[in-house]
């Protein structure tokens, strides 16, 4: 699997990246969140990855912080959504911000990410009840690992 890339921004087509690592380009789709906090092109970037395997392609999603990636994990193993809708939501909420909604059963700002319905909202807070949220010693997923 490929964990974490390190190499010069070429491209930056929201939410498409392409990353140059030392003379292979990698695309690689992030959320709005870490997309804003890109560097200008020609600068080196750092992203932690999450290869995404399917029948009929290979896909790379980038994330600011490791803490967003975990978050990403978790989303996409809630019946119902997949890697699209995951980074769609992470564009929507930062990772504390969703955190937050799970932990108060905000069913209405859950769903005001694209493509998630009240139901979808409703199996979010069950699903994701005590699995997201962070620590005070900054080991956000420690618990997970």
């Amino acid at each position: 699997m490929i964990g974490r890339l390190r190499g010069t921004l070429v491209e930056k087509i929201p939410p498409l990246l392409l990353v140059d690592v030392q003379g292979v380009g990698y695309e690689v789709q992030v959320s709005m969140q870490t997309f804003y906090a890109l560097p200008a092109l020609s600068e080196t970037v750092q992203l932690y990855t999450q290869l995404v395997v399917r029948e009929d392609a290979h896909l790379l999603f980038g994330f600011g912080t490791a803490e967003e990636r975990e978050t990403f994990r978790q989303l996409v193993k809630v019946s119902g959504i997949g890697a699209k809708t995951a980074l769609g939501i992470l564009s929507t909420l930062s990772s504390q911000e969703l955190a937050q909604a799970v932990a108060a059963e905000d069913v209405k700002r859950l769903s005001a990410a694209p493509g998630i319905g009240k139901k979808t909202a409703e199996r979010m807070v069950l699903e994701l009840r005590g699995k997201l949220g962070t620590s005070d010693d900054g080991a956000y997923w420690r618990r997970w690992l």
